[in-house]
């Protein structure tokens, strides 16, 4: 497998780990204790497949990186038998379906490399340092032209203060430890 290819899957873990640990917040516990625990994990593997030059546990990743898939899946089908669709509506089709696009990306490129027969404890080939620093670019920006759309739509996201709305006014008075003091200039929902 090359380094590229390789770099791509990382930045799609790291991707789908942001947009699963961003979904915590607005998620009832149980639902938000799989998020923390597949968040974690996939932010890991991501970090740790930055770090080495193969790529560990592919079979295991493949079914990791299909398993939030079918747990998705799985929670739609219990919520509307159940009638009750606040459950899955809690955590947002948007963040779920660009996490699911980056879950499948990595499922379809592991897949693929299995069936061809790849050796993945065989350091990845390097490409040379143009090749690299393109496909470096494009697995970049690709994985964050949507993990930024999936973190938007996050409660995190809804409420987070917009880039230069912050004001002098937003500090505590001199003296004290009381958080109700503080001026929050158009920053409601908290």
């Amino acid at each position: 497998m090359s380094t590229v290819t390789r770099t791509w899957l990382a930045f799609a873990a790291l991707g789908t780990g942001m947009i699963h640990l961003a979904l915590v917040i607005s998620s009832p516990l149980p639902i938000a204790a799989v998020l923390l625990l597949l968040g974690v994990v996939e932010f890991g593997w991501g970090v740790m497949t930055f770090m080495r030059e193969r790529i560990a546990y592919p079979r295991w990743v493949l079914f990791g990186a299909l398993l939030p898939i079918l747990l998705w899946g799985l929670l739609t089908a219990a919520a509307t038998a159940l009638q009750a669709p606040t459950v899955a509506s809690s955590l947002g089709l948007t963040a779920l379906g660009l996490a699911t696009l980056l879950e499948l990306f990595v499922a379809v490129v592991l897949a693929v490399q299995l069936r061809r027969g790849v050796d993945f404890s065989a350091p990845s080939r390097m490409p040379s340092a143009g090749r690299y620093l393109t496909g470096l670019l494009i697995g970049g920006i690709a994985v964050a032209a949507l993990t930024t759309p999936a973190l938007a739509a996050t409660e995190a996201g809804v409420y987070a203060q917009p880039h230069g709305e912050h004001s002098d006014s937003f500090v505590p008075r001199v003296g004290t430890t009381d958080t109700s003091v503080l001026d929050l200039p158009e920053h409601p929902g908290h």
